[in-house]
């Protein structure tokens, strides 16, 4: 019981580096949002979710999305039973979340660093350079594979509304077509991060500046999360948060490296124009 739970001594730290990851929470499309909790409609990112269970549904299963996740899952369940892979838009196939230029800590600092931490012009720069919603190669065989054995179906096609019947969920298509019987799996991602609850504590706690979007603004020099007053904090972020300052490839490994580089040896402050030797590269 709450009651009877210890509380912990505060900690105090010198500095404390903000690496949320992704959303907290998975996205739900409008028509789903009237449905009834025990309706079998779900996101691959809840905790409950057992692709098992999905497969041994007696009736059509859908995969919703357009992007790696929605076709790994649609791949895995076409193994076990009939899928189709519902997306908005062809299915769009790159290698890599953005080119590899994107990688230098110079081409960060002339096309996205030149322009104002907190405006709309930086995230549209990054959101253009980003490839997001894009299916790799590898993947993309595999959709080629399960559609050739005919357990995959991939549709063109969206959702507009949906209702909870005792066999299922009765669906209807933006093209007027519908669908008895079925469930559906969201691969929809994740809430934007900005609007995890702990950004927000933080930044009201510390009075720390916030741009568009909710993007935390920071030093794109240190990574430090900067004060109302334009100072710098000792909260330092990373991992999407910090896209603004990092660009398109924050969110994943090599985006974690280039953080390390700067958090743990960070530019002359008397050189502007100095990249980290380390990352002068694209490796």
């Amino acid at each position: 019981m709450i009651a009877n739970r210890r509380e912990l001594p505060p900690l105090e730290a010198r500095r404390v580096v903000l690496a949320l990851g992704l959303g907290a929470e998975p996205t739900r499309p409008k028509w789903a949002t009237g449905l009834s909790e025990d309706a079998p409609v779900t996101n691959i990112w809840n905790d409950a979710f057992e692709p098992s269970v999905a497969a041994a549904f007696d009736g059509e299963t859908y995969v919703v999305g357009g992007g790696i996740t929605a076709g790994q899952l649609a791949c895995t369940l076409s193994e076990q039973t009939s899928v189709t892979l519902l997306a908005r838009h062809q299915l769009d196939i790159a290698l890599s979340e953005a080119d590899p230029y994107w990688l230098n800590w110079r081409h960060l600092e002339r096309e996205v660093h030149a322009l104002p931490p907190e405006s709309q012009a930086r995230h549209d720069r990054i959101r253009v350079a980003r490839n997001d919603a894009t299916i790799p190669p590898y993947v993309d065989r595999r959709l080629d594979e399960a559609r050739d054995c005919g357990a995959l179906d991939v549709r063109i096609r969206e959702i507009v509304c949906a209702h909870a019947t005792e066999h299922g969920l009765l669906l209807r298509f933006a093209d007027g077509t519908t669908a008895s019987n079925a469930q559906v799996i969201l691969a929809t991602g994740l809430d934007p991060v900005p609007e995890h609850p702990l950004v927000r504590t933080v930044a009201e706690s510390l009075s720390l500046q916030r741009g568009t979007n909710g993007f935390p603004v920071l030093d794109d020099r240190t990574l430090a999360w900067q004060r109302a007053d334009g100072s710098s904090s000792p909260v330092y972020v990373s991992g999407t948060l910090a896209e603004p300052s990092v660009g398109p490839f924050a969110r994943n490994i090599i985006g974690a490296r280039r953080v390390a580089e700067r958090l743990l040896d960070p530019p002359d402050q008397t050189d502007s124009g100095r990249a980290i030797p380390r990352s002068s590269g694209t490796s």
